[in-house]
């Protein structure tokens, strides 16, 4: 007579395909989530050029001016700590143009294009050029 054995746990061939099948699922999440990273990039470029905006604002209302070559609303204190996150999160170096009576700062987008922002309130998608407004 013959005993049968009662069979307790998995075969080898059930495990790899529940090890594949995870594999799979984990590829997935990966590829899925890499874009998540850049686009919190340049949410936090926005963010933090907004702030920059402000902080340009309150030191005309100080200094009668946003500055000259050499000290401005970026050497500032929390104007240079901005510009600092600023440059961390893009893929370059932001850029301020700017006069006793206007400016213009772009920075490039870890995506395509920059974010560029000028004393008058406009916001566009073009780097700043010599000139102290986002150009058309």
């Amino acid at each position: 007579m013959i005993k049968q054995m009662n069979k307790k746990g998995f075969t080898l061939i059930e495990l790899l395909v529940v090890i594949a099948i995870i594999g799979i699922l984990s590829g997935t999440v990966i590829v899925s989530m890499s874009g998540a990273q850049g686009s919190a990039k340049d949410a936090r470029i926005q963010s933090g050029m907004s702030q920059l905006r402000s902080v340009a604002e309150i030191y005309l209302l100080k200094n009668n001016t946003y500055g000259d070559g050499s000290t401005n609303f970026t050497t500032a204190d929390d104007g240079l700590a901005l510009k600092t996150d600023i440059n961390a999160n893009s893929t370059g170096t932001m850029t301020v143009n700017l006069s006793d009576s206007a400016y213009c700062m772009s920075a490039p987008l870890n995506g395509d294009g920059f974010l560029c922002m000028d004393s008058k309130g406009k916001v566009g998608s073009v780097a700043c050029d010599s000139a102290t407004a986002c150009p058309d």
